[in-house]
């Protein structure tokens, strides 16, 4: 019989828009040197490990990681473009920090703070809506549970997929920390997701941003 399914969740790595420190969600922004590196790093620390597929989103942070995850894999997994895994669209916010964001837009600020998942990003999204569409896609066709599945995802994503997966409220998967390359691991128990461990670093090494 076949060993129960897993899924592993890699955060894409660093990107030339410092996605360490600033808001990247609809802003199509490529992985830098470093980034790539990170993604790698992740890349050998599973290579032992055999993936039936790669579930990426259409933006190229996250498409670049997948290549680099299927690189020298042997067969080479097929590369699932999910368009709903998107990241949040930051609208007016995109590139900013945190910092320039109440700042610059005091009053929006205050809000994203105090309205939870009723908050819409200026010219952007709601955080409820996004929690939708990440929530519909994370279906058995998309991470099978006899299958295993690696994924190279953006930050608020793989919260939301942790969360829908597993059966944790929203606001309890809000908190978990996500690094750049860095990775969860979740198995089918038969009956359901289940997260194994924390999140999973030591493969950076020096390659740490610390951003989570």
């Amino acid at each position: 019989m076949r060993e129960r399914g897993e899924l592993i969740l890699v955060r894409h790595g660093e990107t030339v828009g410092e996605s360490s420190v600033r808001l990247y969600g609809a802003t199509d922004v490529a992985l830098s040197e470093l980034g790539a590196r990170q993604v790698e790093r992740a890349a050998a620390a599973l290579r032992p490990e055999p993936f039936d597929a790669i579930v990426v989103s259409p933006l190229s942070r996250s498409r670049r990681s997948g290549e680099l995850l299927a690189a020298g894999r042997e067969p080479t997994p097929a590369l699932r473009v999910v368009e709903a895994f998107r990241e949040i669209d930051f609208g007016a916010w995109e590139g900013w920090t945190f910092d320039e964001a109440r700042a610059r837009d005091p009053e929006s600020y205050a809000r994203w703070g105090q309205d939870g998942l009723e908050f819409r990003f200026p010219g952007g999204e709601s955080r409820r809506g996004f929690l939708q569409r990440v929530r519909a896609a994370s279906s058995d066709a998309v991470f099978p549970p006899g299958g295993r599945t690696l994924a190279a995802l953006h930050k608020g994503v793989i919260k939301i997929v942790i969360a829908t997966l597993t059966g944790l409220e929203h606001e309890d998967a809000a908190p978990l920390p996500v690094a750049l390359g860095g990775f969860y691991r979740l198995r089918h128990d038969g009956a359901r997701w289940r997260l194994i461990g924390g999140l999973e670093i030591a493969h950076l090494g020096e390659l740490d941003s610390g951003a989570r």
